[in-house]
């Protein structure tokens, strides 16, 4: 068995393919499928639970994820063709379990990946938590899967049913940050009530929503900062998109508080006062959050010229 842990996920991937997505297996079925290919067939069976690529319950077992080789990478005797298993392969997800021998079969495969229960919802809500606490304080460089799964309790093997690789991670970290400071709609959406604020409050209101947000995850902005070029290209654009899509609703609030101003200043303002307030991490203040969040936002209203509160 590999020692590495990307190297053992895919092995357990290929061994996976025996069990049938959709069909219940007993312990004891399982058992003998896993023994033509490995004495040590007990491993075996927990490394597949582990990686997620069975699940049990109540003594039964079922697929719950890996690939449908559309090739066949297991061959009549029972032994594994890695080689062959490299060729076409159909990520899919696993439809709710039948048992063997029914005449029920699964039905289309979902776009999207199995739905997390409750436990594994709070175990992935465990690791992204480890993992932004360990970047921030270790840089994304210095931490390993390992290091995540010591930290949110969960075994390495187990992390791989969750997240893909330690990018992905990373990723959902960032999501997580940029929604914290991301949750006022989209001034030009229609469905919005007209009591809501004018411009003015609502860039207001924004700035300090940012500002705390910020504060309070200093130290992972400055990782965003550092190890953003670490993401793949896909989960990077993603995010980008999110932070132009905020960029640009202030733009908008901003040239809306300012009409007189240019395209260009109220674009050199916002980008301006985002730059400011996300180089927070990079240096250490002694201020408590909620005063370094207090100062940002007096400094990023004084740029945007948003006149003070009682005379507005």
């Amino acid at each position: 068995m590999p020692a590495k842990q990307s190297r053992k996920l895919a092995v357990f991937d290929l061994i996976a393919q025996r069990f049938v997505p959709g069909v219940r297996y007993t312990e004891l079925e399982v058992n003998r499928e896993l023994m033509q290919l490995y004495e040590d067939y007990v491993s075996l069976r927990r490394g597949l639970v582990d990686f997620g690529m069975l699940d049990r319950a109540d003594g039964w077992y079922w697929r719950s994820g890996g690939s449908v080789d559309a090739a066949g990478s297991v061959d009549a005797a029972g032994s594994v063709d890695v080689g062959a298993a490299a060729g076409e392969r159909t990520k899919r997800s696993i439809s709710a379990p039948a048992t063997r021998g029914s005449d029920t079969r699964p039905g289309p495969a979902a776009p999207a990946g199995p739905t997390l229960s409750v436990r594994g919802a709070a175990r992935r809500e465990a690791i992204v938590a480890a993992a932004a606490k360990l970047f921030a304080e270790n840089g994304y460089a210095a931490v390993g899967m390992d290091d995540i799964g010591a930290a949110a309790g969960v075994t390495g093997p187990a992390i791989y049913r969750h997240f893909e690789a330690k990018a992905a991670v990373l990723t959902e970290v960032f999501d997580r940050v940029i929604s914290t400071v991301d949750t006022e709609p989209d001034p030009a959406d229609e469905s919005m009530p007209h009591t809501w604020p004018d411009p003015t409050e609502r860039l207001r209101r924004q700035v300090e929503r940012y500002a705390a947000g910020v504060s309070r995850q200093r130290r992972l902005m400055a990782v965003f900062v550092r190890e953003v070029h670490h993401l793949r290209p896909d989960h990077r654009d993603r995010l980008r998109d999110r932070q132009r899509a905020l960029v640009g609703r202030w733009r908008s609030l901003l040239a809306a508080v300012h009409p007189d101003w240019s395209t260009e200043r109220v674009r050199t303002a916002v980008h301006g006062v985002f730059g400011m307030v996300n180089t927070v991490g990079t240096f250490e203040s002694p201020l408590a959050n909620d005063e370094l969040a207090d100062v940002l936002a007096d400094l990023a209203m004084a740029a945007f010229q948003l006149p003070p509160v009682a005379q507005h």
